[in-house]
């Protein structure tokens, strides 16, 4: 009886393990974040020309699209402006760099 014990509570533990080692690893995929430098430069419009997306032009010459959402829709009245941003950064569908921002510190 005390062998079929240790063998379930055993077998809950384990479970229990692996429960908690999937629900981390998204965790720590998501919280890769990066800090890029450039200048803030409008990309699309919309029929009123008002800004709708912007990219981030860096000082190595990389164009980044800014995701938006959150912080990055903050950014598109800063049209010429230099920026510190930091973000999450991935591809979108069409094979481009675009960054989440979740800060930013607009550069006199």
């Amino acid at each position: 009886m005390m062998l079929l014990r240790k063998k379930t509570m055993l077998c809950v533990l384990s479970v229990l393990a692996i429960v908690v080692l999937m629900g981390t690893v998204p965790l720590f995929a998501a919280t890769d974040e990066v800090e890029i430098s450039g200048t803030i430069f409008a990309a699309e419009w919309d029929a009123n020309d008002n800004v709708t997306a912007v990219v981030i032009a860096t000082e190595e010459g990389e164009e980044i699209a800014v995701v938006n959402s959150g912080k990055g829709m903050e950014l598109l009245k800063f049209e010429e402006k230099n920026v510190r941003a930091t973000g999450s950064i991935a591809m979108d569908e069409e094979g481009r760099k675009t960054i989440t921002v979740t800060r930013y510190m607009i550069q006199e």
